[in-house]
């Protein structure tokens, strides 16, 4: 991406955005008779690499991402950072110790956004594609990067797995999510972010398309790492509900363009 120094300002106020979602789910989770653990990390966070990144990239090109990735630096910081962190604390009753805190570190996502911005700030990235002995590196990387959007979606499509049980409970929270999702959320875009931004349609899409997208896809392995079955099925069920509701919904959206 282009970086500004605005752009900044929208990965902070994305991440505190995030921290909002939680803490709001985590106060519907204390409404008697909608009580339960899972609620709070089902309404934050989503699937921002593994499928909003080749949603958009479908209907807007590559080189529009820019603008969605402004979204998504702060989203992996408040995934790696908090959401883990959070989940293996009250799951598995973890401290927060320097040993949990170094693992979130070591993260590769958080090792690669950082180098990113740090290539593009340094102009070092700049340097790689136009390098002779770099370019070529580059080049490859392009060429495979174009092979990325069918075969995510491909195994997405594949991996999706729904349990009728949990069909009620899932579309009870999918509910819940996009309801404090738009509120929030576009709460946030019109008192802060639209303050900060310029005016900009592909960044407008590229919000719309963050706000829709399901819950990360990757919450049933973190469920059944940190806590139990049921709660791996549950997560699974719901992702998978999401998912579907978010294409539908990107979909129709993309035909009222």
């Amino acid at each position: 991406m282009e970086l500004k120094a605005e752009y900044f300002m929208v990965f902070v106020i994305v991440f505190i955005l995030l921290n909002v979602l939680f803490f709001s789910g985590f106060m519907v989770s204390k409404i008697k008779g909608m009580n339960h653990p899972l609620i709070p990390f089902i309404v934050t966070g989503n699937s921002f690499g593994l499928l909003g990144i080749p949603l958009f990239t479908t209907v807007f090109g590559a080189e529009n991402v820019g603008k969605l990735s402004i979204l998504g630096v702060g989203h992996e910081f408040f995934i790696w950072l908090v959401f883990i962190t959070i989940l293996r604390v009250k799951f598995r009753e973890e401290k927060i110790s320097f040993v949990v805190m170094k693992d979130i570190i070591k993260s590769p996502l958080i090792i690669s956004i950082a180098l990113g911005i740090l290539f593009n700030i340094t102009g070092l990235g700049t340097f790689i594609q136009e390098n002779p002995f770099s370019k070529g590196f580059y080049i490859t990387l392009q060429y495979l990067s174009s092979l990325a959007t069918p075969l995510i979606l491909i195994i997405i499509g594949y991996g999706l797995k729904f349990d009728k049980r949990y069909m009620k409970e899932s579309v009870y929270f999918l509910f819940i999510r996009m309801i404090l999702g738009f509120v929030i959320g576009y709460a946030f875009k019109m008192l802060i972010i639209d303050r900060i931004m310029s005016p900009d349609p592909i960044f407008n899409y590229a919000y719309f398309t963050f706000l829709i997208l399901p819950p990360p896809l990757s919450l049933p392995i973190f469920m059944g790492t940190y806590s139990t079955k049921e709660h791996e099925e549950l997560a699974n069920n719901v992702v998978v509900v999401s998912t579907v509701f978010s294409i539908v919904l990107y979909i129709l959206f993309v035909l009222t363009l």
